[in-house]
């Protein structure tokens, strides 16, 4: 049967662990999610709709149903 220290102690390495997968998670999403300045990330040529054409700033065309 464990003691309460070493119930403690596992509860600690526990949380800890728990802690550096989500920093590790955190950093690795972070690192790799485009940069909103830089608006790279999106094909606006493939946008069909105007409400989310205006969503990701562009600019509707209605003529040619088109996003530029």
């Amino acid at each position: 049967m464990q003691s309460a220290i070493v119930q403690m102690i596992l509860i600690v390495v526990g949380i800890a662990a728990a802690a550096i997968v989500s920093i590790i998670v955190y950093t690795q999403l972070s690192s790799n999610a485009p940069d909103a300045d830089a608006d790279d990330n999106i094909d606006k040529s493939r946008i069909t709709t105007e409400t989310l054409c205006k969503a990701v700033g562009g600019t509707w065309t209605s003529g040619t149903k088109t996003c530029a």
